[in-house]
């Protein structure tokens, strides 16, 4: 093989050492010694031809780079400088992904979804502190007097405070009002029995003086009486839900019932202008003979209504 042409003449090939040709002669002869023990060798070992070692003059060192390193990838203990020219990782700032604008509705977005939720759980709490402020009204609160529904002239203010929308749960709403127009229709028939025992005392003189008398008795006691006793009993017990006042309500309506019959049945002398009242009166007046079986007809339906309320 020719020599290098550009290699210098006075220099020596270190490879061409008598050493390292030695060694490179016996390193042909790859795999001997290294046979399979199970498995039956037949053929010689193979050889590996190893290319010849070309002279070549050594590299002149190079001078370090500005990464730390030098043309044979050596390091020569500067330093490495990864881009002098940019800003290090972490005084970069993190990289935005989509348009920022997209961005910028999304937040917005976001902050009005956050303002309604927080909007809408407000109102929730109203809610639920206006319904347990009612509620504890409904049962313990201080209520202005609204009934009877008096005029503003009148010297007397109401005595009591009557609401069944507000006072009373909507299941029994429907109860307690029927009770409530049944007394409507008490407070009817004793106006009405005054009337006409009135009428009597007017027409018939002093033999009507009694009836006359205990008929203003039974409109002025009873009437609020009435009121008091057994509706007034029924509304705090279904308000208050309380077992004793529905035991008194039974009892007082009762003896409604009762008083209902004395009044349909009429006894001369007794205050209602019932059945026996009335025929008697027919025989001297007849207009208030009729008056007076009107009444009897209303004490009658008023008799019936509480029995078939209770």
């Amino acid at each position: 093989m020719d020599e290098n042409p550009f290699a210098d003449p006075s220099h020596v090939n270190p490879f061409m050492d008598p050493s390292v040709t030695q060694v490179s002669a016996q390193s042909t002869t790859v795999g001997a010694g290294l046979e399979d023990p199970f498995v039956a060798q037949t053929t010689e070992p193979a050889t590996v031809p190893v290319a010849p070692v070309i002279s070549q003059p050594p590299a002149e060192p190079a001078a370090p780079s500005a990464g730390g390193f030098n043309a044979g990838g050596y390091n020569s203990g500067a330093p490495p400088n990864y881009g002098g020219n940019y800003a290090s990782f972490s005084s970069q700032p993190p990289k935005q992904y989509g348009n920022e604008e997209t961005m910028q509705k999304q937040k917005l977005v976001e902050d009005e979804f956050r303002k309604r939720e927080e909007d809408l759980e407000r109102r929730e709490r109203q809610l639920r502190d206006e319904q347990k402020r009612l509620e504890d009204a409904r049962v313990y609160g201080d209520r202005v007097p609204n009934f009877p529904p008096l005029p503003h002239f009148f010297p007397c203010d109401p005595c009591v405070y009557h609401n069944i929308d507000f006072d009373i749960p909507p299941e029994h709403q429907l109860s307690v009002r029927r009770v409530f127009y049944h007394w409507q229709f008490t407070v009817f028939c004793y106006l009405i029995n005054f009337i006409v025992c009135f009428g009597m005392i007017c027409k018939l003189g002093t033999k009507a003086g009694s009836a006359f008398g205990l008929s203003l008795l039974y409109a002025g006691l009873f009437i609020p009486l009435s009121f008091l006793t057994w509706y007034r009993m029924l509304y705090n017990a279904v308000r208050q839900d309380s077992s004793l006042r529905y035991m008194l309500f039974f009892f007082f309506y009762g003896l409604q019932i009762v008083v209902s019959l004395f009044g349909a049945l009429g006894i001369p002398g007794g205050g209602f202008a019932g059945w026996i009242t009335a025929f008697k009166t027919m025989e001297e007046n007849k207009g208030l003979g009729v008056m007076g079986i009107l009444v009897s007809l209303a004490w009658c339906a008023d008799c019936l209504i509480a029995v078939y309320l209770i």
